[in-house]
């Protein structure tokens, strides 16, 4: 195991602390039923409970259990999709006996991979998954033809401050400045031997916890819950390391 062992309902309770801080922001970007703050407190107290509830139990039973009381009991349709991805965490932890911190990075990334960032369909129809928005090429920098950017590299481009592309003389110096810590995460990483994958989580955390990108500012209301909720599990992560 890699470092201290990490538990999965601590985790998720800071998830929780997080969503019900910002419960409100999460409903007045729900442009649609207007709930998706209250039914995201809901949903993590439920996984929390269920996670609790086997504590005893290796994380992938663990998760296996959260996933189905989630499947059954969970509110709103995106909870499906949460649903979807602790199962999918469950399976590439199987056999684990505790978490360690690479774990909780596959967990992470499981989860934001899981959730469409629009629609009710599979992630790949549509038009791809929370967290490829936080990863992919944003359009201002492929406007500028640098499609040699990495993808798992830079943060998504609606999560940018405001202001950040109002002014077209500003817009890619703007840009870069956010995105640029992001990419060399990645890029050193990589160079480093990480694998995609790992590369892709080093960045990730360089994005949401160096500052570079505010979940809230995305938006949209299942970026900023999820990444709301990854933030919080790799501020664990990073204080117990």
């Amino acid at each position: 195991m890699n470092g201290p062992a990490f538990d999965l309902a601590d985790l998720f309770n800071a998830a929780l602390q997080a969503v019900a801080t910002h419960r409100q922001e999460l409903n007045i970007l729900d442009g649609v039923n207007g709930n998706h703050g209250d039914n995201m407190v809901d949903n993590v107290h439920l996984i929390v409970e269920s996670l609790q509830a086997q504590r005893s139990r290796p994380p992938a039973e663990a998760l296996r259990y959260a996933s189905q009381r989630l499947q059954s009991d969970g509110r709103g349709g995106t909870s499906q999709y949460y649903a979807g991805g602790l199962g999918q965490a469950a399976e590439q932890l199987q056999g684990h006996a505790t978490l360690d911190a690479n774990d909780v990075m596959l967990l992470a990334q499981s989860l934001l991979g899981a959730i469409p960032s629009q629609g009710y369909q599979p992630p790949s129809q549509a038009g791809g998954s929370v967290l490829e928005q936080f990863l992919r090429p944003p359009a201002a920098l492929r406007m500028q033809g640098m499609t040699d950017v990495p993808p798992s590299a830079t943060s998504l481009a609606s999560a940018l401050p405001q202001g950040a592309s109002q002014d077209s003389g500003q817009r890619l110096g703007n840009v870069l400045n956010v995105l640029v810590p992001a990419g060399l995460a990645f890029l050193q990483a990589q160079q480093a031997g990480a694998d995609s994958a790992s590369a892709a989580g080093q960045a990730l955390t360089g994005v949401l916890l160096g500052g570079y990108v505010d979940p809230l500012q995305s938006g949209n209301s299942r970026t900023a819950a999820a990444g709301l909720i990854v933030k919080s599990m790799l501020q664990m992560l990073n204080s117990q390391r």
